[in-house]
């Protein structure tokens, strides 16, 4: 067991495992070792003799030998020429050659290093070994020395083992597996496995296969063979005397993701999910039987290496696009995975691509932000005469994918793109981007003439935060109106109004993992029309390790949102299966694909609980357990208190408590809260309220009772608090070239910039902050640091704020730190 410490030291620990002991048997530290780019890496034991252990890091071997009752180090004599040798190229791993004093160490050049027992006669002219520093060995094996270096690969030798106790076996980036002697001679070797630079080896047993060739001087045990390129290979020994190269290449036994996988797309109607690797291939994998059905090369018609950055398929089936890092799109026939068409409009990675439900619009976004779209229609074409006959027949019409144009329609990363049909017939596009816009693009005057036009002006949705993704709310019973849902990094959901682009609800999204990056909606059954539609779940997936379901209708509260860890780092895609029954995510550079059955009668069955607790569906005793009690108890108080102002504080009438509050006491009672929102925001929560009903009565409301309010407070209300590093960005976009400015400029921009400030608000805002209305002195320099103590009065540790969410999953809580 080697242990590194954070000083730059690193020990070596024996354990008797077989012992139920606390602690090591014994513990050395690890001469020569300084930093972690000095530590040893490999450690191994003298199968003939345990007492002898062998370890090394990139430059230096040592022995050891435990025989005194502690590990005792030994570096082996070198002379100027093995040590260059040494320092001239990595070393791998250390093994020692069984019933031998021999060891050998591996390296990324390809060399092998012999080491031998040292003459005794030379080991008593060395000068330079200090007597108290060497260990006397025990007589199987002697104090060790380099004899010699041999080149064995053309690459780095990856895997060092023996079998038999008779065979050296050597593996690495060649992709090649030989056996030599213990004097270095080959004895066998397998070179035409194809399946990459090799890591491992393992042999079925010690005791070689029978082999019916009794000509054959060479038997082994049959092995299996790990490759980086994630190919699993069973090699048989008999294949060494196959003639033919096509037969020496063992059999697949499993084949994984070669690279990382961007992304995944499942087929909407069979069990085929197809997986983008980022070394150009695309593998079609069944993902109930877990088979790999087949891979593609992506090469593009000059020879050049494709690698797919998204993917996508049709809704029904019959088409599969490819988004390239070169820019290029391929659209792929979904069974062979052979190219239909393709389209290099762009040099940018794209990152996104969406078919239209009725599967005649394909749209996709690039880093660049642009937005290209394309349609499925009929070309006919004209008659191609031979020897002008004028007779010649026309050719019969065909359909095909024709580029339409492109529009860069944000000026920051596009993060949500999508269609749907509205609920006229109509077919609706849009996207939403970092720079805080969403585009409707109007696909009726979309031609290859005209190119693409947005249907309106870009709406700002955001002041402060980042749309992170986005999905069409789909229509269930009881909507009537056509609605696109964002997701922001401050964690809401904000469902905007597909007409007039107002904001009709804010609530609080799953708070695990990070902010939200992929919505998608779980297909059901539609018992009436035999076919699959939209279900009140959606899955979502965040940047961070965390996928989940939410269940609509979208209103912030926790029972209703589950999450898990579904991988050690990001997520680079999820899919959900044509039936519903299945998500799978890919998890980037781990270079696996997990796949999750779905239980949304597991969510269901939670809620109903935690509403049965709460004395009532959709009780607000749901959202109370969000706030701390003293925060509940206050809310209460600033209520009640809201409904004496509104019949007047003066008042000598009788006092009429209805429990009921007029919107425009909102403003106020959210604030008296220590929830601080802009203008806007307090017009988005009025205009929430008052249209709350509109759509399914036609009546719109003017007042609101505790229970809404406090999930409106729940759901509105920051997630984290206001940090100092946030205000030192708020002063570098006001334009503080070195970090600060005179007060007199600040309040110059307060009162001109955003939602201005007026001189008396000022005054009331500067008494409350500091006890004088008159501020500071016009010229004093102003800084982050000094605004957020010395005029905000923060007291925030470590000038951060940290929030505890709790992630729900099937087996109960789990505390996740966001």
């Amino acid at each position: 067991w080697v242990k590194g410490h954070d000083v730059g030291e690193q020990e070596l620990s024996l354990w008797e495992w077989t012992v139920d002991n606390e602690g090591a048997l014994y513990t050395s530290i690890v001469p020569g070792v300084v930093s972690s780019s000095s530590a040893h890496t490999a450690v191994s034991f003298d199968p003939a003799d345990h007492r002898v252990i062998v370890t090394n890091g990139p430059h230096k071997v040592t022995f050891w030998t435990w025989e005194s009752f502690q590990l005792k180090p030994y570096n082996p004599v070198l002379s100027k020429r093995d040590g260059g040798v040494l320092q001239s190229s990595t070393l791998i791993s250390s093994i020692f050659l069984p019933d031998t004093t021999l060891a050998v160490t591996s390296t990324t050049s390809g060399d092998l290093i012999l080491w031998d027992a040292v003459p005794q006669q030379e080991r008593q002219e060395d000068e330079d070994d200090d007597p108290a520093n060497v260990p006397e060995f025990v007589d199987t094996n002697p104090l060790k020395s380099m004899v010699k270096s041999i080149r064995l690969s053309e690459g780095q030798i990856s895997f060092l083992g023996t079998t038999m106790d008779k065979y050296l076996v050597v593996a690495g980036e060649d992709g090649c597996v030989r056996f030599y002697d213990f004097s270095l001679r080959i004895m066998a070797w397998y070179e035409d496995l194809n399946a990459g630079p090799v890591t491992s080896v393992s042999f079925a047993s010690n005791a070689p296969s029978s082999i019916d060739d009794s000509a054959s001087d060479f038997v082994c045990p049959d092995f299996v063979v790990g490759t980086s390129t994630s190919y699993i290979i069973g090699v048989e020994c008999s294949l060494f005397q196959e003639i033919e190269p096509e037969n020496r290449r063992g059999a697949v036994l499993v084949q994984g993701i070669g690279d990382h996988a961007p992304c995944i797309a499942a087929h909407p109607t069979m069990d085929r999910l197809v997986i983008g690797v980022a070394d150009g291939t695309l593998q079609l994998w069944d993902f109930m039987t877990r088979t790999l059905l087949m891979v593609q090369d992506l090469m593009s018609e000059g020879g050049v290496k494709q690698r797919p950055q998204s993917c996508q398929f049709d809704a029904s089936g019959r088409a599969l696009a490819l988004g390239m890092t070169s820019g290029m799109l391929k659209v792929s026939d979904p069974d062979s995975l052979q190219e239909m068409a393709s389209f290099a409009n762009g040099d940018m990675p794209i990152t996104t691509i969406r078919f239209s439900p009725d599967s005649s619009w394909l749209a996709y976004a690039d880093t660049a932000n642009y937005v290209y779209v394309l349609n499925f229609a009929i070309v006919e074409e004209a008659p191609q005469p031979e020897d002008d006959d004028a007779s010649a027949e026309r050719s019969a019409p065909t359909a095909t994918w024709n580029y339409v144009g492109r529009i860069k329609s944000h000026t920051k990363a596009i993060t949500g793109l999508e269609f749907t049909v509205r609920e006229d017939g109509r077919l609706a596009m849009v996207s939403v981007a970092e720079d805080r816009t969403l585009v409707e693009y109007d696909l009726s005057e979309a031609t290859p003439e005209t190119g693409i036009k947005l249907r309106g002006e870009p709406t700002k949705i955001e002041q402060v935060a980042i749309p992170t993704a986005c999905m069409w709310h789909p229509l269930l019973g009881g909507d009537f109106e056509d609605r696109v849902v964002t997701a922001n990094n401050e964690f809401k959901f904000k469902q905007w109004n597909a007409d007039n682009k107002s904001c009709r609800r804010t609530s609080l999204c799953p708070t695990y993992g990070g902010p939200l990056t992929s919505l998608q909606t779980i297909p059901a059954i539609n018992p009436e029309r035999n076919q699959f539609g939209p279900s009140p779940y959606v899955v979502y997936s965040t940047a961070e390790k965390v996928i989940g379901i939410v269940k609509i209708p979208f209103d912030g509260n926790p029972h209703k949102a589950m999450g898990l860890i579904a991988h050690p780092t990001a997520i680079s895609s999820i899919t959900v299966s044509g039936d519903g029954r299945f998500v799978m995510s890919a998890g980037g550079e781990d270079r696996c694909v997990n796949i999750w059955q779905i239980s949304t009668g597991t969510l269901d069955r939670k809620y109903e609980e935690a509403a049965a607790k709460a004395e009532g569906l959709g009780s607000a005793e749901m959202y109370s357990e969000l706030i701390d009690e003293e925060t509940k108890n206050d809310l209460i108080d600033f209520f009640y208190y809201a409904q004496l102002r509104t019949q007047g504080e003066d008042s000598m009438e009788e006092r009429k408590i209805t429990g009921l509050v007029a919107l425009s006491e909102l403003p106020n009672l959210v604030r008296s809260l220590g929830y601080y929102p802009s203008e806007e925001e307090c017009a988005a929560m009025i205009a929430e309220v008052y249209y709350a009903k509109f759509t399914e009565t036609g009546e719109t409301c003017d007042t609101i009772d505790l229970d809404t309010f406090i999930k409106l407070y729940v759901n509105h209300r920051g997630i984290f608090g206001t940090s100092k590093s946030e205000i030192e960005d708020a002063f570098a976009n006001l334009g503080a070239g070195d970090g600060r400015f005179s007060w007199g400029k600040l309040v110059e921009m307060l009162k001109s910039k955003g939602e201005a400030i007026t001189e008396e608000d000022l005054k009331n805002i500067m008494k409350a902050l500091t006890g004088g209305g008159e501020g500071m002195n016009p010229a004093t320099l102003m800084d982050a640091g000094v605004f957020s103590d010395k005029i905000l009065g923060f007291d925030e540790e470590n000038g951060e704020g940290v929030e505890e969410a709790k992630a729900f999953d099937e087996t109960g809580l789990t505390d996740l730190q966001v």
